[in-house]
């Protein structure tokens, strides 16, 4: 379900506002009052309580009280606010707020990649795709690119767009990024198209690897040997997978089908 705004216009317009303050100051400076220190740690305290209405507007109030600069106290407020809005579940405004530190404190991965995040929970389909994009230029294999990379295609595969969605997954893989997310969805790819041999392929090379893709693989490995009638093998695979990433409903159901058919060969 796409996020609503829920009313917070307000915190959006004080975004723009502090980033137009900041670019006429366009020097950092040191600090100010006291009492912008106070609200800092106010907003911590309601942030932990679940206050996140009253933590963004003390936020805002340290802001107000600020000196006309940006500098360490600044910044941190402005993460601070970003969580706030997040933990709110108000991804566009955190996303807001989070484009505000990428723009005073330089393009830095960790802004690129909350940025990509929010607009993914947001369901901004081609707003995340443009994140996703930049962090994976700045880090192709690392893993915030490869769960953004999981979560971006998913996006396009709900909006319809699945040939976008596997031509980002095959440019990883040609530019030789080798996880887990990225063989196991070309793996799935293979197995939609009935290409069960490359499918094992893609798994298998996975598998290797041993990252956060391993128990999806698993689970695609298990379908493969099921649909290939060779069940002794389903199970043991999905015995493995009990083991390593415990049980579910649904894979303890397939587990004693396997294990009917093993016992009536």
């Amino acid at each position: 379900m796409r996020q609503k705004a829920c009313g917070r216009k307000r915190d959006r317009r004080a975004a723009s506002a502090f980033l137009l303050w900041v670019t006429a100051a366009c020097v950092l400076t040191g600090c100010g009052s006291k009492e912008k220190y106070e609200l800092r740690e106010t907003a911590i305290q309601q942030i932990e309580a679940g206050d996140y209405e009253g933590a963004i507007a003390s936020l805002d109030d340290a802001l107000a009280h600020s000196d006309g600069g940006v500098g360490e106290f600044e910044l941190d407020v402005l993460k601070y606010r970003a969580e706030a809005e997040y933990r709110a579940g108000d991804y566009a405004a955190a996303a807001d707020t989070y484009d505000v530190l990428r723009q005073v404190d330089g393009e830095k991965q960790e802004y690129i990649s909350r940025l990509c995040g929010m607009y993914i929970l947001a369901e901004d389909t081609d707003r995340a795709l443009e994140y996703y994009q930049k962090l994976y230029e700045m880090d192709a294999d690392g893993p915030d690119t490869a769960a953004a990379l999981a979560a971006v295609g998913s996006l396009l595969e709900k909006e319809g767009r699945p040939d976008d969605a596997l031509e980002l997954f095959q440019t990883a893989l040609n530019d030789g990024v080798r996880n887990g997310v990225v063989l196991n969805r070309l793996a799935l790819q293979a197995m939609e198209e009935e290409r069960y041999d490359d499918a094992l392929v893609y798994i298998e090379d996975g598998l290797t690897l041993g990252d956060e893709g391993r128990g999806s693989l698993l689970l695609n490995q298990a379908v493969i040997y099921e649909q290939r009638l060779d069940f002794e093998k389903a199970q043991e695979i999905l015995e493995t997978y009990v083991r390593e990433f415990g049980s579910t409903e649904e894979v303890d159901t397939e587990l004693a089908f396997l294990r009917s058919r093993t016992a009536a060969e």
